[in-house]
């Protein structure tokens, strides 16, 4: 199977000012009712951010000349609460540049009783059973991969959230979810047997590579190499090299000077320090360095001829004395 494509995930089919068009996917059969959904025009003081939108806000300069310019032309994503407001479901960045506007006093066409264009998605459209967290968590996602190209620090919040979701969807029991391949072909995304990993690489596209450098940050990162990946400082591969050759100390410095220049993957060695002190190996870190190797073991049959057999022996006795072994 292709890698996921959000569109199907979703159903949902979009000429955002006239109306959403839902289809199947995971939405909910009373959404499927729905194909007609009008904009709506809510009062900017009526809109409530959403603390769980915890992606990167950026270029919000020239975004919020566009709107003062040429008005909004994507509404907002939101959902209806019980006390009549509404979350903010999709458009962190519109909201954020109409935020800007209104509190510059020399724009007089925006206010906070402003009339602001949205689509309500409430999230009773989503069919998966989850909680109500997890379900806002899913919209957000969904309505950013619409509007936004990610950054790393934002593909890095993605791989979180979809971990909440898949375990959630583990603990009820829910063997599958649609999808479908990168050509538009529909097909499963199993849940039940598969490692988190393998479900990611299909929800969020990247390589099973790519998921693994997220993961070592995630596990293995200073709480100062994380800010810098979030805020856009470093680069996922920067912080993955980094995570693999220095201590929490080191991490700090990099992420420290990261906010003023730009650090390359090459640079990270500039970062250890002669007298640094030794890390721990775990057995778990050695899990984790070694799960592809095993993976694919399980997997493939691997034939070896006489010097590659010399090679891998070789190798093996270098990580026994490395780490101890006789």
């Amino acid at each position: 199977m292709g890698k996921f494509s959000v569109d199907s995930i979703k159903g949902v089919t979009k000429n955002q000012e006239e109306k959403v068009q839902v289809g199947a996917g995971l939405l909910s059969e009373v959404s499927k009712k729905q194909v007609m959904t009008k904009t709506i025009n809510v009062p900017r003081n009526m809109i409530d951010k959403n603390p769980n939108n915890k992606y990167s806000i950026r270029g919000i300069a020239s975004l919020a000349n566009s709107i003062r310019d040429y008005t909004l032309i994507e509404p907002l994503h939101v959902s209806r609460k019980p006390d009549g407001r509404y979350l903010l479901l999709g458009g962190e960045r519109r909201l954020a540049a109409i935020d800007r506007l209104i509190a510059d006093k020399e724009v007089s066409d925006w206010a906070e009783d402003t009339l602001i264009p949205c689509v309500d998605r409430g999230t009773e459209l989503i069919k998966l059973p989850l909680s109500e967290t997890n379900k806002e968590r899913y919209a957000i996602i969904i309505t950013n991969k619409e509007a936004r190209k990610y950054t790393d620090g934002d593909m890095y919040i993605e791989i979180q959230e979809w971990k909440n979701i898949i375990e959630e969807l583990r603990s009820k029991g829910i063997e599958y979810i649609d999808g479908s391949d990168e050509d538009g072909e529909e097909g499963k995304i199993q849940i039940k047997g598969e490692t988190t990993r393998d479900i990611l690489t299909k929800t969020t596209g990247l390589s099973r590579g790519q998921i693994n450098k997220f993961e070592r940050v995630n596990k293995r990162g200073s709480d100062a190499l994380k800010d810098a990946l979030l805020n856009n400082n470093v680069s996922v591969s920067v912080a993955a090299k980094a995570v693999e050759s220095l201590n929490e100390a080191e991490q700090a410095d990099l992420a420290r000077d990261s906010g003023s220049k730009n650090i390359n993957s090459g640079d990270v060695k500039k970062y250890k320090k002669a007298n640094a002190k030794t890390r721990q190996i775990t057995s778990d870190m050695f899990m984790e360095d070694t799960a592809e190797i095993i993976k694919n073991l399980k997997e493939n049959k691997v034939l070896l001829d006489e010097s590659s057999e010399e090679k891998y022996h070789f190798y093996i006795r270098q990580i026994e004395n490395l780490l101890g072994g006789h």
